[in-house]
């Protein structure tokens, strides 16, 4: 424990000690915090990697959905011009939940549930709708618009609590009981089980 204790410590220095790039001036696209996920998403329906960029300060952070992170709106810009290139285009991105939490006057959380449609296989074949969670952290800029400083996407994996390293490969995990042929019986007449969501670009 006391060797991780220095570890985290020299992290930690060094993270502080960072050069940290200046907010632009603005304007943004971003002029309520809850933009940001229109604003993605629209740029993401036209491929668009740059307006994508344009939504993020220089210095932000993008983890996506697999651990990858980005450090800077111009490498967060080639990424998503590098997936819409390989795998993501002529997708669509839909929004289906918002949740805002302002953190005082010159920030606020976003949280986004999304769908996606469209995606293709390494092979080009069709691949099944995704569905998951976007975090993103905004601030506002000295003009009273907003820009993102964090996003942070996760999948939605159904009936999973947690992921498993499983030979190299992580795969989502249940730890509940498997249901009996009763259980199991009594959710398709409708007896239990979660209920869909319904609608669009609902706020809660």
């Amino acid at each position: 424990m006391k060797a991780k204790g220095k570890g985290f410590k020299k992290l930690r220095q060094f993270a502080e000690s960072a050069t940290r790039l200046p907010l632009p001036s603005g304007p943004s696209p971003i002029r309520e915090p809850l933009d940001v996920i229109s604003a993605f998403v629209t740029a993401w329906n036209a491929g668009d990697a740059t307006a994508i960029g344009g939504l993020f300060a220089e210095d932000a952070d993008f983890v996506n959905v697999v651990g990858l992170w980005w450090s800077s709106a111009r490498s967060i810009r080639k990424a998503h011009k590098r997936g819409f290139e390989l795998m993501y285009g002529g997708s669509a991105l839909i929004a289906e939940k918002l949740k805002l939490r302002p953190l005082g006057e010159d920030a606020a959380l976003v949280h986004a549930r999304w769908r996606l449609e469209g995606q293709v296989t390494p092979s080009g074949e069709p691949a099944e709708i995704r569905r998951g969670i976007a975090s993103v952290v905004v601030q506002r800029l000295a003009d009273g618009t907003w820009i993102a400083v964090s996003w942070h996407n996760t999948d939605i994996a159904r009936a999973a609590d947690t992921n498993l390293n499983i030979e190299g490969v992580v795969t989502p995990a249940s730890y509940l009981p498997v249901p009996s042929a009763t259980d199991a019986a009594g959710v398709s007449e409708g007896q239990s089980g979660v209920q869909p969501v319904q609608g669009a670009l609902s706020e809660e």
